[in-house]
């Protein structure tokens, strides 16, 4: 819970500062105004600020990116560009927040219930192999299943100039970096920096206890203590009031929920039950977990899905003698693979909302991306276990 507190403290500043908006502003000038640059660059910007920021706080600042942009083109380019860009937001949003522990929920809840129930512990860099291995896969396919919606024909060099010069126009707009911007941006970058090398530090640093929990919360104080050179601190407690507690609340309620679960006798009985199988391979049990976390989710919230499903994950890992682990990765980062109905995930809602959208042709390439989720989690773990 500290963890994510601390995570969430961070993205307020990049909010406060607009300093997420800059740097999406950047890409987006690097990648080019042609078709598919623009949607490239719409998946990157939006993946990487939703690695360190909540998803719906990634869409909502996106969307209007996005709508100014294609106002600029001609009707006709603008509605051929319109619904795959908006649907690469919402899915960007989605598959950015596997790569980093505190991308999205399910990753700390599936880290949280390691270490409170198996003494196990899994940090941020131990993370990220597994979370940016999924998200450059599935960012990739979503790119071309996307890229099967944009025409033909490319800008012609007067709608490609129009494009650039709003792009560089907004940019020029935002001025050099601030005070506020610069100190964001030095504990931001420092504190993805300490999350990586943390186990090398622990080897230096015998005598410092390194935890990933303990840098999130010396830069969520740093943040509030660090001054902006006008007797005022980068944030102050007014600006608590825009995090999201109620996630906070539902993390920790979804951890003793797993661990009220575990404790049942039910589970108990259902690994004596399970047992009576025979052996069943672990394969199938990276399916049905594959399948679970990617389907489910488009109908229940993945946090919830999350804790409700790791006691049984665990029940299983012990009845068969599996790795607990290999078995929920398919489950947690298939939590994120909310592709296909706009009520599945706040980004889905957002980019719904816009009325250019429509729930067939959000099914018809959703189903797609699904479909391809749970053959690649699969894979994923089944690698893994022949790594192990």
């Amino acid at each position: 819970v500290y963890l994510f507190f601390g995570g969430f403290v961070l993205a307020l500043a990049l909010e406060k500062t607009a300093l997420h908006y800059r740097i999406a502003l950047w890409i987006l000038n690097k990648t080019g105004t042609q078709d598919y640059g623009l949607l490239a660059g719409f998946m990157i910007s939006t993946g990487f600020m939703s690695m360190w920021i909540s998803n719906t706080a990634t869409s909502i600042m996106m969307l209007p990116i996005a709508t100014s942009v294609l106002a600029v083109l001609p009707k006709k380019k603008s509605a051929s560009l319109s619904r795959p860009i908006l649907l690469s937001i919402a899915w960007s949003a989605n598959i950015g927040g596997m790569a980093t522990l505190i991308g999205t929920p399910p990753n700390l809840i599936f880290a949280g219930f390691l270490s409170e129930r198996l003494d196990r512990e899994i940090g941020f860099v131990e993370w990220l192999p597994i979370g940016l291995t999924a998200t450059f896969i599935l960012g990739i396919t979503a790119f071309f299943v996307l890229r099967r919606g944009l025409s033909d024909s490319e800008l012609s060099e007067e709608q490609e100039y129009q494009t650039s010069i709003w792009l560089k126009e907004e940019w020029t707009k935002l001025g050099p970096l601030n005070v506020e911007q610069k100190k964001v941006g030095i504990i931001f970058v420092s504190t993805a920096v300490l999350w990586i090398v943390r186990p090398y530090l622990g080897q230096v640093f015998t005598e410092l206890n390194w935890t990933d929990t303990g840098i999130s919360l010396m830069a969520a104080l740093l943040l509030f203590s660090v001054g902006t050179g006008s007797k005022k601190a980068l944030l102050d407690w007014s600006d608590t009031t825009k995090l999201p507690w109620g996630i906070l609340l539902l993390f920790g309620g979804g951890l003793a929920l797993a661990g009220t679960l575990q404790d049942s006798t039910w589970f108990d009985q259902l690994s004596t039950s399970l047992q009576s199988f025979g052996d069943v391979s672990l394969l199938f049990w990276l399916i049905v977990m594959a399948v679970l976390g990617v389907f489910a989710t488009e109908l229940l919230s993945n946090m919830a899905l999350v804790s409700a499903l790791l006691p049984l994950v665990l029940t299983i890992s012990i009845a068969f003698g599996f790795s607990m682990e290999l078995i929920s990765i398919p489950l947690v980062l298939g939590a994120s693979c909310a592709f296909m109905l706009p009520m599945a995930t706040p980004p889905n809602a957002i980019v719904f909302s816009t009325g250019k959208l429509t729930i067939p042709y959000m099914v018809s390439r959703g189903i797609v991306m699904n479909v391809i989720s749970v053959i690649v989690l699969v894979l994923m773990g089944y690698v893994m276990s022949l790594m192990a």
